[in-house]
């Protein structure tokens, strides 16, 4: 009996996912950061010793958006009406346009205006030879629930949705590179690097 006691506390506390009151399994914590973690790139560039912008994106591609269902219907305690909801439009998402979520500083307040439509900066997605250009929405969801999803986004970074007008379906898996780029600077992240 205490060896059955003792394997079933050894397997419970390897347990790779979670299971809600309905019994759905979800990722852990860990797991998603780590999914998340691998669709993120980062780069800062500087002036001599001035920073002159800093960003870091995630891509949103099934990978990411399944785990954020997972994510949400932790906190928020989602039924399996609401999960089903939320796969249907993740799947239109995937199917419409490819989205990243972008956490964005310059030191000059003046310069972080990516959303405006007198904005100097231009965003584009390069993927499979091809360039898209970028359109900008500032996001206002709170704070607690930004860094809930995206670990490394912070109070100093402004929160952004980077949208292009090409189906992540259709490019999922391959070699992709977005440009911020501005008489600020210009920075490139890359994803699916070969």
């Amino acid at each position: 009996m205490k060896y059955i006691l003792a394997l079933s506390l050894l397997v419970t506390g390897c347990a790779s996912y979670e299971i809600t009151e309905s019994g759905r399994a979800l990722r852990t914590e860990d797991q998603y950061f780590s999914i998340v973690d691998k669709n993120t790139d980062r780069t800062t560039k500087y002036s001599g010793l001035y920073n002159l912008l800093e960003m870091q994106a995630v891509v949103l591609n099934s990978e990411v958006l399944d785990a954020q269902v997972d994510q949400l219907t932790r906190f928020y305690l989602w039924d399996e009406p609401k999960i089903q909801d939320e796969k249907i439009k993740r799947d239109a998402r995937l199917n419409k346009e490819t989205e990243l979520f972008l956490s964005f500083y310059t030191p000059n307040v003046k310069n972080d205006d990516l959303q405006k439509d007198t904005t100097l900066w231009k965003i584009f997605l390069d993927v499979d030879g091809r360039r898209y250009q970028g359109k900008v929405t500032r996001i206002k969801s709170p704070l607690a629930e930004l860094v809930s999803l995206y670990p490394t986004h912070n109070r100093f970074f402004t929160p952004y949705a980077l949208t292009f007008p090409v189906a992540m379906k259709s490019i999922e898996g391959k070699e992709m590179k977005v440009t911020v780029t501005g008489p600020v600077g210009s920075g490139t992240l890359n994803y699916n690097k070969k």
